[in-house]
């Protein structure tokens, strides 16, 4: 066996170096800097997290004081009715609006996110004056089932009747219980 030269063994030794780099880089440096990436990420992905419960947090607490407020001051606090309560609507509809000279009621189909489902309800109606048509507003307005008044319009007809249309949008809750029954 021959002996190695000086250039030789410089190569050699050059190529050991090199190796050891390219295995430190490939098998510590690049997934140690991979795991750190994939760490911030997730520190970043948690505190969001973090915040959006803490802004949750902050409403319900907020939510929760007004509630105590309105119940101190002995005003009475509406409740959202359980899911599927058509009927009681019904009967409240009927109840408001039995003093008008005509009227229909025109349910759309329901619609829901998150336990919470409403319900738009098409109500045109005659009266036979302004005062009566504006007491009748003011009823579904102040209605013990939770809901939205909206799209009010009032024209007077030559007869002096006042015609009316409003969409009401009452609000229920689902609750696990109530989505049992349903299913």
């Amino acid at each position: 066996m021959r002996k190695l030269t000086v250039r030789e063994r410089v190569l050699l030794l050059l190529l050991a170096i090199i190796a050891l780099a390219s295995g430190y880089v490939l098998l510590f440096y690049l997934p140690a800097t991979q795991r750190l990436e994939s760490l911030d990420a997730q520190i970043a992905q948690s505190q969001e997290l973090a915040d959006q419960l803490a802004n949750r947090l902050a409403s319900q607490q907020r939510m929760e004081k007004e509630i105590e407020q309105l119940s101190a001051q002995g005003a009475q606090v509406p409740y959202m009715p359980s899911y599927d309560n058509l009927q009681a609507v019904m009967v409240e509809l009927h109840t408001i609006l039995a003093g008008c000279q005509e009227y229909s009621i025109s349910f759309q189909s329901e619609q829901g996110e998150n336990h919470v489902f409403y319900r738009h309800v098409s109500i045109p109606f005659t009266c036979g004056s302004y005062a009566q048509a504006q007491e009748v507003l003011q009823k579904l307005h102040d209605s013990a089932l939770r809901g939205l008044l909206e799209n009010v319009q009032l024209s007077q007809q030559e007869d002096g009747t006042v015609k009316a249309f409003a969409t009401m949008t009452f609000f229920e809750y689902q609750t696990a219980e109530t989505a049992q029954k349903t299913q």
